[in-house]
């Protein structure tokens, strides 16, 4: 194949269409750069990345055990905490779609500069939080922004140094959410009854300060798509700001309306992800209120779901490369709705551990394949739920079984799907 000149390129030919499960070949590696052996590059990337997710992601799932401390500590309620935990993943996402540009003009270590320092402020400052405005604004608008600029590199990375093996690549990467969602919010359960909330907190911060050095110094651009300009120059800051004058009218592509397959993949991620970040959230909740399960146990109940989904995000992505990501996420889908659909069913400690990590693997291997459709379900996911919790009898039952219809209708849209030869 004859060898392209280097040249900025666009959000759809370079980010949208590296991760897009229809376009499984890069550019870089059909120039003759592929994963071959013990290459380096390439498998740095996965390691880089698999840091920057257990940034974006494991500090969500910290920052839910924070928003649970502070609602004891200062009296918030289960709305006002859960709204908190929305916008925060809210903009971790709405951020990652915006700065595609960005991006593509060579501005990866400034967004991941920009990320980190924007999240440890942001977590540093809930140590020293008294009111429930200046929570929001550390942990909902501060770490949200910055989970933003660091949440698009790892994905984007990863799918531009493979092509064979790319969904394993990404699997491998993304596994560092579920470890580090373990990892970490035992490390804040340990420290806090010693030395206080403030520090524990802060003992976190320190944590996440010292991994986002490693993206930092091994992340950069496949040779063949190194943009031709340096991002650090004058004339780099100018064509920056051409590529946003360009991309943000065409923000709506009125084209992908017309995509039939592509909208059946956003409703289908829309909706599974929703009711995955809705058991995500309540289970721990759920197990001390329906179960007789210890409240010690209960309260790890999160810990064993995302230590499963480690193990679901990595497989479920290796079988993805041969038989297709779309029928790992009907699946998944799936197998998750019926465990959800029994959860009332759980009753003792041993039934709670193994249906967790039944849960967590096929939750993980949904979210480890999946991308589309995280925006507006983690923004609506929290908030609808804590409403449906709190205006019924008996509000875990509705709140059960709204979660598993949402992942059971996004089975019921791949089952539509399947009438479309491109799936």
């Amino acid at each position: 194949m004859e060898d392209k000149p280097s040249m900025p390129l666009q959000l759809s030919e370079h980010s949208a269409e590296a991760i897009s499960p229809k376009n499984n070949i890069s550019e870089y590696d059909q120039n003759g750069q592929k994963e071959h052996g013990l290459h380096t590059l390439p498998w740095l990337q996965v390691l880089g990345s698999f840091c920057l997710n257990g940034t974006t992601w494991k500090f969500r799932c910290i920052s839910d055990l924070l928003l649970s401390e502070d609602a004891a500590r200062q009296g918030f309620s289960d709305s006002e905490i859960s709204w908190i935990g929305s916008v925060q993943g809210f903009f971790m996402f709405l951020v990652s779609f915006l700065i595609g540009p960005v991006f593509d003009a060579g501005y990866l270590h400034s967004l991941l500069l920009v990320g980190t320092l924007l999240s440890v402020v942001g977590l540093f400052m809930i140590s020293l939080c008294t009111t429930y405005w200046q929570l929001f604004l550390a942990q909902g608008v501060a770490m949200g922004l910055g989970f933003g600029c660091l949440y698009l590199p790892a994905p984007a990375l990863v799918s531009m140094h493979f092509d064979r093996h790319r969904a394993l690549a990404i699997g491998l990467s993304s596994s560092g959410s579920g470890i580090g969602a373990v990892v970490f919010p035992l490390v804040f359960t340990n420290l806090e009854p010693r030395v206080g909330f403030a520090w524990a907190t802060r003992t976190i911060a320190f944590i996440l300060l010292a991994t986002s050095v490693i993206p930092l110094a091994i992340m950069r651009f496949p040779e063949a798509r190194r943009p031709a300009h340096d991002s650090r120059s004058t004339s780099g800051r100018k064509r920056v700001i051409k590529l946003l004058a360009k991309w943000i009218p065409s923000l709506l592509d009125r084209a992908a309306l017309h995509d039939t397959p592509f909208i059946l993949l956003v409703i289908r991620s829309l909706t599974t992800l929703t009711g995955i970040y809705v058991m995500l959230y309540y289970i721990n909740l759920l197990v001390a209120a329906r179960t007789e399960v210890p409240q010690s146990l209960a309260s790890q109940s999160p810990t064993f779901v995302n230590g499963a989904s480690t193990v679901g995000r990595i497989l479920p992505s290796f079988l993805a490369d041969h038989i297709g990501p779309v029928h790992i996420l009907a699946i998944t889908a799936f197998l998750s709705s019926l465990l959800t659909f029994t959860s009332p069913s759980v009753h003792n400690s041993g039934a709670l551990v193994v249906w967790a990590i039944a849960f967590g693997s096929f939750a993980g291997a949904f979210h480890g394949v999946a991308r589309g459709g995280n925006r507006c379900g983690i923004l609506v996911a929290e908030p609808v739920a804590g409403a449906i919790l709190g205006t019924h009898g008996d509000g875990w039952v509705g709140l059960v079984g709204w979660s598993a219809s949402l992942m059971m209708a996004g089975v019921c849209v791949h089952g539509y799907g399947q009438n479309d030869a491109d799936w």
